[in-house]
């Protein structure tokens, strides 16, 4: 008795957390004055996973310079983190933070996972998410710097 209780209680705080929504910050608006970098989208087809296409961004940051060193960041499930009105809004936060010196210069690399296009006409493609982030191999490391 006194183990179901505790998972009932568990289960409801669990619930109770899910249900408030997460309100975004200042950061996440684009701030008066400060410059906006620019995001570039292409798509790829990987050699590493033979078949797969993706989408991924490239955001240079307005105050990035070729003659000086920057920092890189790398973002899987890019489409919601590069997104303007997503969840996370990646950019806006990066101009906002680069700009007051919170952060140093960075660009960012927003990658979605692969899919194998759908083998039909009207067909869903299929996802390469699992094995590209689950596996316990080499092979997303090789993908990304190669």
């Amino acid at each position: 008795m006194q183990l179901r209780i505790s998972i009932a209680v568990v289960a409801s705080f669990v619930l109770c957390l899910l249900a408030q929504e997460y309100k975004l910050g200042p950061d996440s608006a684009p701030q008066p004055g400060v410059p906006r970098g620019t995001v570039t989208k292409y798509s790829w087809k990987s050699k590493i996973y033979p078949g797969t296409v993706r989408d991924y961004w490239i955001y240079v940051p307005a105050q990035y310079s070729p003659n000086k060193p920057a920092a890189l960041i790398v973002f899987q499930d890019g489409a919601g983190m590069v997104a303007e009105d997503g969840a996370w809004r990646v950019p806006t936060v990066f101009d906002n933070l680069i700009q007051r010196g919170d952060i140093p210069v960075t660009i960012g690399v927003f990658i979605d996972p692969g899919v194998f296009p759908a083998l039909t006409p009207g067909g869903q493609p299929r996802s390469n998410r699992s094995p590209e982030y689950d596996a316990v191999d080499d092979l997303y490391s090789r993908f990304l710097a190669e």
